[in-house]
């Protein structure tokens, strides 16, 4: 069965073509990044623009790579939310001008739930039940799945991980995207030069991060002409605090769940700290630990078109009413 995947929730157009979902013929993957960098963040109005712009050619490209044609396609898999309005109608709109042409069945699915299926593609066995992390620059959620359902345990209850990554390089004036430049000079900095203090939160797995990026805006008035030098033990010392309360989260998580199976999703799933104490935890536990490859951990195509194919596979489609859903929760 060949599946054709659509993403086009934010700042990434992708195309990518699945055979049996398990093998990844194509996933071309256009970015706008470099378009919004001046303004420090994605703007809505850029991104959609950007997906109209280039659909068209990334679909082109994700047949010729995969060495297909329009009428090989089987099923559609395009997202449905959550995301930016304008991006997802573009995706939405071509899945379903190529679906009434071609009279190819559809499906809709949630970008969130694509994040962690990301980890199944090539999985012979897949878990039949697990904790979930998605950690992004717009979502921080723990969730657990059993019984063909997700349920929320816990998120953030301001920032999301990625954000208060970009809002730190911000404050140190380090660019946009903030999460791979924190990552790569944390790696030459020290972690024990400053200290950052846990938010006391009433949610048992929830989590706080506008409380740290406030501790850093401090942190960098302080130190005044003598923050050049201490930029790398900054962004250790932030990075070692921030993915410990993830870590932490996972681990408690565990405890009380007792689940064998750990999936994590998410453009933060790159970060190479976050990764290492994952395997770390996995060791220690005795649980299974699915990390994403790199190129699978930014939003692509490719994990819309597994979790189509699944959702196809327990007799679940779309009709053309489907709208996009800004929105969208986890599970829905």
């Amino acid at each position: 069965m060949i599946t054709l995947g659509i993403e086009t929730s934010c700042d990434e157009t992708s195309c990518a073509i699945l055979e049996n979902g398990d093998k990844i013929l194509s996933n071309i993957i256009s970015s706008s990044l470099e378009k919004h960098q001046p303004f420090g963040g994605v703007v809505p109005e850029i991104a959609s623009r950007h997906a109209l712009e280039n659909i068209q050619f990334v679909f082109d490209e994700a047949l010729a790579q995969a060495g297909k044609r329009i009428d090989d396609i089987d099923l559609i898999s395009v997202t449905r939310g959550p995301g930016l309005i304008g991006s997802l109608l573009v995706g939405i709109s071509f899945a379903k001008a190529l679906s009434f042409s071609k009279k190819i069945r559809f499906v809709g699915v949630n970008h969130l739930e694509a994040h962690l299926e990301a980890n199944l593609i090539a999985v012979s066995t897949p878990p039949k039940s697990y904790i979930g992390l998605i950690v992004s620059g717009g979502h921080t959620l723990l969730v657990r799945f059993q019984n063909g359902k997700y349920e929320k345990l816990g998120g953030t209850i301001d920032d999301a991980v990625g954000e208060a990554y970009d809002k730190a390089a911000k404050l140190m004036g380090l660019g946009y995207p903030g999460g791979p430049i924190l990552d790569q000079l944390a790696s030459v900095g020290d972690y024990k030069r400053f200290k950052f203090t846990k938010p006391k939160i009433d949610g048992e797995f929830d989590f706080s991060f506008s409380g740290i990026k406030t501790a850093v805006l401090h942190l960098v008035r302080d130190l005044g002409q003598n923050l050049e030098k201490e930029i790398p033990n900054i962004a250790a010392s932030f990075q070692h605090t921030v993915i410990g309360w993830l870590v932490d989260g996972v681990r408690r998580v565990y405890e009380k769940t007792e689940e064998e199976h750990v999936l994590i999703g998410g453009g933060v799933s790159a970060n190479s700290l976050l990764r290492s104490r994952l395997k770390e935890l996995g060791a220690e536990m005795g649980i299974t630990v699915y990390i994403p490859p790199i190129s699978l951990t930014v939003d692509n195509a490719a994990m819309i078109a597994r979790l189509g194919y699944d959702k196809f596979k327990q007799g679940i489609s779309s009709e053309f009413d489907m709208s996009a859903s800004p929105n969208l929760k986890i599970g829905l």
